[in-house]
């Protein structure tokens, strides 16, 4: 077998599943009107889980002298998909723990995985003040930093030079019992590599689903794979078990040595090659 063309194609596999892309989120813009108004903060994070509800919190100063604004205002919310879509409107003229305006969002909210924008107003008939966030929703509520998508790289270069060690093995080792065994160690793998990027991309991902959704076809196809080999290879061991048996009764009636060989050589030789 040619060897380079499984370490051409382990280094394509390697390239598809290396992450490199580090997800940001915008800044944070504030609506006030010289040194009068309110000052408008929120608690909202960068990144949320797609189908979890989340509390969204306001606290409201006054530029001119700081202090807190805890009466006499209202607070609006206004929520948008990455596509510009209106998701929620709401408003909050009462504080809880002291100081929060609070709006508290259900996880149907937030479905979709991609980039959402909060717009939050508050104000009375003489000031008011407002704040525009950013922040992302995926699967795991998490950013991609560098250093999550570094040691995932890392993993998966690991498991691919298993992978390509175990494929390599399984057409250069001549013992069935070798192949047998390196056969279910590269189909492992591979159902194990195949299950990591699917849920990696799938979990980062705020765009672009192609990619996860091809991983998570791969990996479905070698599990339904898993059932028919299993019961090849327990016809394959029965077989196996079979001949031997058969092979050592002819030595042992006194057959023909030559012919007992040429019969072995015959019959191991249709699982790769063999013995």
């Amino acid at each position: 077998m040619d060897h380079k063309k499984y370490m051409f194609a382990i280094a394509m596999l390697i390239c598809l599943v290396t992450i490199s892309m580090v997800s940001a989120v915008k800044p944070v813009s504030t609506v006030t009107l010289g040194n009068k108004g309110l000052a408008v903060e929120s608690t909202v994070k960068d990144y949320l889980r797609t189908g979890e509800a989340h509390d969204f919190e306001v606290h409201v100063f006054n530029i001119s002298d700081g202090k807190p604004i805890v009466s006499g205002i209202t607070c609006y919310m206004h929520l948008y998909g990455d596509k510009g879509t209106h998701i929620f409107t709401g408003l909050d003229n009462t504080v809880s723990h002291d100081f929060d305006y609070g709006f508290d969002l259900t996880g149907t909210n937030f479905t979709s995985r991609g980039e959402y924008q909060a717009k939050f107003q508050c104000n009375n008939s003489l000031i008011g003040g407002g704040q525009e966030i950013f922040f992302v929703v995926n699967d795991y509520g998490e950013e991609l930093t560098p250093a999550r998508a570094s040691t995932f790289n890392w993993s998966m270069m690991f498991m691919m030079i298993l992978f390509l060690s175990a494929l390599i093995g399984l057409f250069t080792i001549n013992h069935y019992i070798g192949k047998f065994a390196l056969y279910w160690v590269v189909h492992l793998l591979f159902v194990i590599g195949t299950f990591s990027v699917w849920q990696f991309n799938q979990g980062y991902a705020i765009a672009f689903f192609g990619l996860a959704s091809i991983w998570k076809v791969m990996f479905y196809v070698s599990i339904i794979a898993v059932f028919p080999m299993i019961i090849l290879s327990l016809a394959w061991i029965f077989y196996i078990h079979t001949f031997n048996e058969h092979f050592q009764k002819l030595i042992d009636n006194g057959g023909n040595t030559e012919d007992a060989f040429r019969m072995a050589k015959r019959k191991s030789g249709g699982w790769f090659g063999g013995k």
